[in-house]
């Protein structure tokens, strides 16, 4: 269970399998989180992800945690899967079903992508537990966005297209589609869903990143932020290492003691970037996913 918990690394192993358990039997008994248990007793939490489902006009589904996959066999496990389809299928012809599984569930992997789940994406989440000793001095100033950047930043996010994230590497999504969720996120992200937004000091804001602090650690004294989304376009390349430097700086002004960024394992220029800003490896998850949706009804 402690795999599951999002800042796992910044704590130990027992204090994430409480915080994580604490959270998901909150939202259980909260009626936000449902579970499905397989003939052979596995136990598949999963959400209905309400706003992605009206977005993309079909029910999209996020499984949550996965218990006991230490005590099945890969067929077990690989049948528990296929039930679990099945059961979402009988009450939905058409579905998406994702999840992102740490790397240490060796035994969930196995069984999803034997029960014909697909792997989409690798992740790696990178951290500085440090960061109030952070200090990024740089020659490209930033600001906080304002709502006159709007067609700015949707555009970007728009543009700036990487092959290897969800949206873009599942066929699943089409490329309109794709186009259209990252600009409605950072929409979203300036009006309330993200902490802060910010881009060049001057110019356009054709190069953002966001950010929002985390609460999960708050009852244990420590304090976390996360960068959420980012885009550049090529005008602004290498804009990156300024972005989240000031980010960084931002979150240090803010009080936070950890800053932890996800991207994807085939992002090496982002990598490069957060090792020169001295983060960190945290942990490894993988997107795994399995639909059934009727093609000629989306475009």
């Amino acid at each position: 269970m402690w795999a599951y918990f999002s800042l796992n690394f910044a704590v130990s192993r027992e204090e994430s399998s409480t915080k994580f358990h604490s959270e998901l039997v909150s939202d259980v008994c909260a009626g936000e989180t449902s579970k499905f248990v397989s003939s052979t007793g596995i136990e598949i939490y999963f959400k209905n992800l309400q706003w992605d489902s009206e977005f993309f006009g079909i029910p999209i589904f996020r499984v949550e945690f996965v218990s006991g996959s230490n005590n099945s066999g890969e067929p077990s496990m690989s049948n528990s899967f296929v039930e679990f389809r099945s059961f979402i299928a009988t009450a939905h012809t058409e579905f998406y079903l994702f999840a992102e599984i740490p790397t240490e569930e060796s035994a969930v992997l196995i069984g999803m992508t034997g029960g014909g789940w697909r792997l989409i994406e690798t992740r790696i989440t990178s951290f500085r537990d440090d960061i109030q000793t952070f200090q990024f001095l740089n020659g490209h100033p930033t600001r906080s966005a304002v709502s006159a950047d709007m067609d700015s930043l949707k555009a970007t996010a728009s543009d700036a297209v990487n092959p290897f994230d969800r949206f873009h590497a599942d066929n699943f999504f089409s490329s309109n589609e794709a186009s259209k969720f990252m600009a409605t996120f950072i929409e979203n992200s300036f009006n309330g869903f993200a902490d802060e937004v910010l881009v060049p000091a001057m110019g356009p804001a054709d190069a953002f990143v966001t950010g929002k602090y985390l609460h999960q650690l708050e009852s244990i004294g420590l304090v976390a932020g996360k960068n959420v989304l980012t885009a550049v376009s090529k005008d602004r390349k290498g804009w990156y290492s300024h972005l989240i430097g000031a980010l960084c700086n931002r979150f240090k002004e803010r009080g936070v003691g950890v800053a932890l960024v996800t991207t994807q394992a085939t992002n090496r220029a982002v990598l490069r970037v957060l090792f020169e800003h001295s983060f960190r490896f945290g942990r490894a998850t993988h997107i795994v996913a399995t639909y059934a949706r009727n093609e000629s009804k989306h475009v």
